[in-house]
């Protein structure tokens, strides 16, 4: 029998279908090092007021616009609601190096004498900055009032909070010295009611003290005592 003849198979290598996918390749990698390395080149800072931006960009360390992944979105607000002032905050980061930072900022309250620090809405108290148009707590206030007047006090608008010079716990119930000469005897229960003390100042005569301590039933009266 004759032997068979064995076939040479000749391979062609197909040149344009691998140089295609080393180009490919190459710029999926050449982005991704682009990307890695890219600085940030823009921060937009919203909803601060109190906080400054350079405070923001210290704590963050973005002050010196480092590379865009070197700190993650999460790392980036972690540092931020350490910051007394904020409630929460939220970060985007975008391809052009761009880094969005939305802030929500808590009120100050009033500034307790008894501790020499500024309360906020978030419970917090903070000794940083100096704020003006907040009354002054000026006395002891037991842990359990204390916290429902933080509280409670959150449910009362800036603009009529502002009106307020000092807090005074007296039993059960505060009384507000006013900037206008007023004093009000309120309690917790009806705290909110506090913001229509223009509508209630409106129709005051000659008289100093208002009793809001006593549930849809205000009266003005001449003398501190009922």
């Amino acid at each position: 029998m004759k032997k068979q003849q064995k076939r040479k198979v000749k391979r062609h290598i197909k040149w344009k279908a691998f140089f295609l996918l080393f180009v490919v390749l190459f710029f999926i990698g050449y982005f991704f090092y682009c990307f890695i390395n890219l600085p940030i080149k823009h921060v937009l800072i919203t909803g601060n007021t109190l906080i400054k931006d350079y405070e923001i960009m210290e704590a963050t360390g973005l002050k010196e616009y480092p590379k865009l992944m070197k700190y993650s979105s999460h790392t980036i607000e972690k540092k931020i609601e350490n910051m007394d002032l904020v409630n929460k905050v939220k970060v985007k980061k975008n391809i052009f190096g761009k880094v969005t930072i939305t802030i929500d900022e808590a009120r100050v309250l009033f500034y307790n004498r008894n501790t020499e620090a500024y309360v906020l809405s978030n419970g917090k108290e903070t000794t940083n900055g100096e704020f003006t148009g907040i009354p002054f707590l000026i006395n002891y206030v037991q842990s359990d009032v204390y916290t429902s007047l933080i509280t409670e006090l959150t449910k009362v608008k800036p603009e009529i909070l502002s009106l307020v010079s000092e807090i005074q716990y007296d039993t059960n119930r505060f009384l507000l010295r006013m900037n206008d000469g007023s004093i009000v005897f309120i309690d917790l229960l009806h705290m909110e009611a506090l913001n229509n003390y223009k509508e209630y100042y409106s129709v005051k005569t000659n008289q100093k003290y208002l009793f809001l301590d006593t549930e849809f039933n205000f009266r003005w009266s001449p003398y501190p005592d009922r």
